[in-house]
């Protein structure tokens, strides 16, 4: 057995048979400070040292017992009703908008462990692992005992667990051990909270009940699943908390469990319907509660994180299931913690998600990326009306341990047409007030409405805040509310004219988008978890197709309907192999591998990330950024290879944007023809943009752009070719953007 011990701040591996697993940990007094963090930061494919998220509940010595004011005092620190308030805020803030019912109950139940001394308790674990029991096994089950409730309520909840717990089975599979829990009504607990699972002492203490009996058995079932992993809790809250919360939705959407859950009604996280609007990158960290404190990212990634795991469902009923059996088979220390050994059974229980093998689509959804990436950050959520667009902004700063402050200041809006030549005149102004402290802090909001700007169109809402830009698409003037309009609508990127078919669970074909968006009812009401396959043709008869698993009411999706290449590039191998590419168009095959016609496990690509903590360092693939014109990579060929390119053509009569970071950055030229360096421009921040060479006198940029050849190495390059991938240094915290010129 291994047990995890802290020595001198580094992490050392002992093996000793038959000795209780162990993570060390130091609590000291009231305050508290998770000792557990990424011991490998790669975006996308982290590993941690132990739970991130977790409660940490200070064990009395043996024979003490343990004082049920232990678990409330713990639960009270690390899990404060007063940060949670601030979460409660935005929920309180869109149901003054008339955007979320007046019903919906922000919670947030979390999961629980026991340390003693310096010691993480996980008895069921040590149990199993000391018998021939096996983890998962087929037999096993979860018995209830229940504490603290009366008669017609522990009558209630029994009736209701009869009937959920089969089909929790049928959806999660056995639990990991075989135990009794105790479902204790804490009146400790405020309704905010939730309530927590206890994994050492096989508890769920459950908060106050609200009245809402369908909605305090959604939290119930969201515990109980907590149960079901028990001691093999994943650490990182995306993966755990975004787990249990879909599957707890399958379950009580199932006919006969939850008769009147409506996931969309009250549903206070409810956001799968807009889940393409919101998928921003500065949803991911390790945690959902750093220890600082601050909560004002929590709704959006508890929200994001069930609707991610949700797609996989409708991917494969079977997911979680089949996940859970291989995840308990596979099972040794640390698995619980470590990203790419997670992904990797959840690419064998699922295959592929949306049209797109796992890993690939893991790696668009930001909420899953469980890596720190420090400095200053823009959510903005985003929410499509038809004469409108309700914009609440995050503003917060992330350390180096993860930990979040929230920041202050005034953002200004620009409202870009569909073809981004006219900025457009919203009523309510285009300043937004960040508020810098108080219940709302790194908060504001604007729900700006546009009239007698041309019809339908695909309007780009440009926020820029301290030196930060964020650019969101709304499509105005297509979404309908009442039943029987339009349940599927969006925008088409690249291009104002196209036509849209769809097939699968819902079908439509003929629709038509103007001026860049397009709306229609596919379901003659509202729509129900399903997959669609989605085909964009523009008018030069130019194909994109992509999948889309929706959800429950509505779905808005961004398609791509720009110009389209079809060409052949040949990257020569050359003496040892070792070049830099780039992929200058949208690809439509979205597997590396595949694009390339290299077999999976012989594959050698590689790319810089400059904002990771520590400060830079190589992603290998497959946890790599996709391609994407402008994004520079490192490949090793041992052949030729020769590669039939099909996809969009980044719009030659704009302007390109390329993203830097501080530090050294792998680009390369989103054009098909050479671009001289002395035509590119650098912009940073919301300064005006200015030559490549003025940005060095600036002091934004290092003087010299570099590509690599084979034989002389790094050489100074005065052109960008296409296809070629090449080094630049930014000077320039903040963001920044390489500007490729209209051709």
């Amino acid at each position: 057995m291994v047990i995890y011990e802290m020595n001198n701040s580094k992490l050392r591996w002992i093996t000793k048979a038959g000795l209780i697993l162990a993570i060390y940990v130091i609590i000291t007094g009231p305050a508290w400070a998770t000792p557990f963090g990424n011991i490998d930061n790669t975006p996308f494919a982290t590993r941690a040292n132990g739970p991130v998220g977790a409660i940490l509940i200070p064990q009395p010595p043996a024979g003490i017992g343990l004082a049920q004011t232990a678990v409330s005092q713990a639960t009270a620190a690390q899990h404060s009703p007063l940060a949670l308030q601030r979460a409660a805020h935005t929920i309180q803030l869109l149901q003054q908008l008339g955007l979320k019912s007046p019903a919906a109950r922000p919670r947030f139940p979390r999961t629980a462990y026991h340390v003693s001394g310096s010691q993480l308790q996980l008895p069921d674990l040590v149990r199993t692992m000391q018998t021939p029991a096996q983890i998962g096994d087929p037999s096993n089950e979860i018995q209830f005992e229940f504490q603290g409730f009366d008669v017609a309520q522990e009558a209630a909840f029994r009736g209701y667990l009869d009937n959920s717990m089969p089909v929790a089975r049928q959806i999660y599979g056995p639990p990991a051990f075989d135990i009794t829990v105790t479902v204790i009504l804490d009146e400790s607990l405020e309704e905010i909270q939730g309530g927590i699972y206890d994994a050492t002492a096989n508890e769920i203490h459950l908060a106050p009940l609200s009245g809402n009996f369908v909605e305090d058995t959604f939290i119930l079932m969201m515990l109980v699943l907590n149960a079901f992993h028990d001691d093999l809790a994943f650490f990182y809250d995306t993966w755990e908390q975004g787990f249990i919360r879909a599957a707890a939705t399958a379950v009580q959407v199932t006919p006969g469990v939850a008769p009147g859950y409506d996931p969309v009604n009250p549903g206070p996280f409810y956001c799968l319907s807009i889940y393409e609007a919101e998928n921003q990158p500065a949803l991911g960290n390790s945690t959902f509660y750093p220890a600082s404190g601050f909560s004002g990212m929590l709704v959006w990634r508890v929200a994001m994180a069930w609707s991610a795991w949700y797609k996989c469902y409708i991917e494969d009923p079977q997911f979680f299931a089949n996940f859970n059996e291989l995840y308990y088979h596979s099972f040794s220390e640390g698995l619980q913690g470590d990203v790419p050994g997670l992904k990797d059974i959840a690419a064998s229980a699922v295959g592929s998600v949306e049209g797109m093998n796992f890993y690939d689509w893991y790696r668009r959804q930001y909420v899953l990326d469980t890596s720190v990436r420090t400095g200053s950050k823009l959510y903005t959520w985003n929410i499509p009306l038809e004469q409108a667009v309700a914009l609440i902004v995050e503003h917060y700063v992330t350390d180096g341990s993860g930990n979040e402050a929230p920041r202050g200041g005034q953002a200004r809006c620009i409202y870009w047409n569909y073809n981004h030549t006219l900025s457009l005149y919203a009523e309510e102004g285009s300043v937004i007030d960040v508020a810098s402290g108080g219940a709302s802090a790194g908060e504001g909001y604007l729900i700006p409405t546009f009239f007698n700007v041309g019809g339908a169109q695909l309007i780009t809402v440009q926020i820029d805040l301290n030196g930060l830009r964020g650019e969101y698409p709304y499509p105005y003037s297509v979404r309908g509310f009442d039943p029987g309009e339009n349940d599927f609508y969006g925008g088409v990127r690249g291009g104002p004219e196209a036509t849209i078919d769809v097939f699968g669970g819902f079908s439509g074909s003929d629709i038509s988008a103007q001026r860049a968006v397009f709306g229609t009812s596919l379901s003659g009401g509202r729509l129900q978890p399903a997959q669609l396959e989605i085909t964009t043709t523009n008018p030069d008869s130019d194909t994109f197709s992509r999948t889309v698993n929706v959800g429950w009411d509505s779905y808005v999706v961004f398609l791509e309907g720009g110009g389209q290449s079809s060409s052949t590039h040949t990257f020569l191998a050359g003496s040892n192999g070792l070049q830099m590419i780039t992929i200058p168009v949208l690809a439509e095959e979205t597997d590396a591998a595949t694009l390339l016609g290299v077999p999976a496990g012989e594959l050698l690509l590689a790319r810089w990330e400059p904002g990771r903590v520590p400060s830079g360092r190589y992603e290998i693939w497959p946890d790599i950024a996709p391609f994407a014109p402008g994004r520079g990579f490192w490949i090793r060929l041992f052949d030729d290879v020769s590669v039939d390119l099909s996809g969009i053509v980044p719009d030659e009569s704009h302007s390109y944007a390329v993203p830097v970071k501080l530090g050294w950055n792998m680009i390369g030229s989103p054009r098909l023809e050479p671009v001289p360096i002395d035509q590119l421009q650098v912009e940073v921040g919301t300064q005006d943009p200015v030559s490549f060479s003025q940005a060095v006198i600036n002091g934004w940029v290092q003087q010299g752009i570099y590509g690599y050849e084979q034989q002389s190495g790094y050489v100074l390059s005065e052109t960008l070719q296409p296809f070629a991938g090449y080094w630049m240094r930014c000077l320039a915290s903040g963001e920044a953007r390489l500007i490729f010129p209209p051709m």
